[in-house]
C-alpha cells in the first residue's frame, strides 16, 4: 500500500514536471515539431519590447522575440525573432514595433515597406539583417500632444494679444479701401470700353489694309512672273551686262587719266618749286623782280603816274575836241 502510494506520487510530479516544461515552451511560443527559422531586424530603440513578445504578420502570430541586443558601437538595437519556417515574407520586409495593447505588451509586426513608405527605417549593413522602426509608445504620444497644447497655448496668447480692437478696426478700413479701390477699377474698365472699341475698329480697319497690302503684293509677284515668263528679265539682265561692260572701259579711261593727272601733278609741282624760288628771292630782294619789289621810289612814281593818267583821261573825256581836231575838204 505504502508502494502504492510512493508511485502515484512519483507519477504525480514527474506529470506536473512534464506540464510546466511542456507549458514553458508553450507560453514561449515553441513550436513543438515545427522547423523555425531566425530572423534579426535593426531598429534604432526598441520602446517596451520584451523577450518572448508576439511577432505577427498581417496580424497573425508567426513567431516570438528571441532575443534583443545592442550594436557594439550602440548605435543600434539588434532584436533576434523565432518564426515559423513555412511562412513566406513579403517582398522587400521592414519591421515594425508598437505596442500590441494598453496594458503595456508590444508587438514585432512584419510588413512590406510599400505598406509605410515614409517611415526613417533603421538600414544595416548586412543585407540579412531586415530594416526597423519603432512606433512612438502611448507615453510619448501624451507627452507630444502635451507640448502641441503648450505650443496652441502660446499661439492662443499671442493671437489675442494681437488682434485687439484696434488691430479689428484697421482690418475693417482695409476691407472698406479694397472695396473702394474694386469700385474705383471697375469704373475704370466701364470708361475704357469705349476706347477697347475704337481700338477694335482700328485693329479692323488696319487688317484691312494689311488685306489690301497683301493683295499688291500678290499682284506684284504675278507681274514679276510674267515679266520673267515673257523674256522681259533676260533684256533687263542683257542690259546690266551691257552696262558693266561699259562700266569696265570707262573705269579704264579713268585710269589712264588718273595717271597722266599725275604726270601733271608732277610737272605742277616743279613750277611751284621754281615759282617758290623766284618769289623767295624777290622777297631778299635779288634780282630784277626783287630789286623793284624793295625800292619804294618806284612804287610812288607808279601811284603819280596813274594819278596824271587818271587826270588825262578825264580832261579826255571833257574836252576831246582838244586833241583831236578833224577837218574834212
Amino acid at each position: 500500500m505504502r508502494r502504492r502510494t510512493e508511485i502515484s506520487v512519483g507519477i504525480v510530479v514527474l506529470a506536473g514536471i512534464a506540464l510546466l516544461f511542456f507549458g514553458t515552451l508553450w507560453l514561449k511560443g515553441a513550436g513543438l515539431g515545427r522547423e523555425e527559422v531566425t530572423v534579426r531586424a535593426r531598429f534604432r530603440e526598441v520602446g517596451q519590447l520584451q523577450v518572448g513578445n508576439a511577432v505577427k504578420l498581417r496580424g497573425v502570430p508567426i513567431g516570438r522575440v528571441e532575443a534583443i541586443e545592442l550594436e557594439p558601437g550602440g548605435e543600434g538595437v539588434i532584436v533576434s525573432m523565432r518564426i515559423d519556417g513555412d511562412v513566406v515574407l513579403p517582398t522587400d520586409p521592414v519591421v515594425l514595433l508598437s505596442p500590441e495593447s494598453l496594458f503595456g505588451d508590444w508587438q514585432a509586426e512584419v510588413y512590406p515597406r510599400s505598406r509605410f513608405p515614409r517611415y526613417d527605417y533603421a538600414e544595416a549593413l548586412d543585407p540579412a539583417v531586415l530594416p526597423g522602426y519603432s512606433l512612438p509608445e502611448f507615453s510619448r504620444l501624451t507627452a507630444v500632444a502635451d507640448q502641441i497644447a503648450e505650443n496652441l497655448a502660446v499661439l492662443s496668447e499671442r493671437f489675442e494679444a494681437a488682434f485687439t480692437e484696434e488691430t479689428a478696426e484697421n482690418v475693417r478700413l482695409a476691407l472698406e479701401n479694397i472695396q473702394q479701390v474694386s469700385a474705383q477699377v471697375t469704373r475704370m474698365f466701364g470708361a475704357q470700353e469705349t476706347t477697347l472699341a475704337d481700338l477694335s475698329e482700328n485693329l479692323q480697319a488696319t487688317t484691312e489694309t494689311l488685306g489690301q497690302a497683301a493683295e499688291t503684293v500678290r499682284r506684284v509677284s504675278a507681274q514679276i512672273e510674267a515679266a520673267i515668263s515673257g523674256g522681259e528679265l533676260e533684256a533687263i539682265v542683257d542690259n546690266v551686262t551691257r552696262t558693266t561692260a561699259q562700266l569696265d572701259s570707262f573705269s579704264t579711261a579713268l585710269l589712264a587719266a588718273s595717271r597722266n593727272l599725275e604726270s601733271v601733278l608732277v610737272q605742277a609741282d616743279s613750277a611751284l618749286r621754281a615759282l617758290s624760288l623766284v618769289a623767295g628771292a624777290a622777297g631778299s630782294g635779288q634780282g630784277t623782280l626783287g630789286r623793284l619789289v624793295q625800292d619804294t621810289t618806284l612804287y610812288a612814281d607808279l601811284v603819280r603816274t596813274n594819278a596824271l593818267i587818271q587826270q588825262l583821261i578825264e580832261d579826255f573825256r571833257a574836252n576831246p575836241r582838244k586833241y583831236i581836231n578833224l577837218k574834212i575838204f
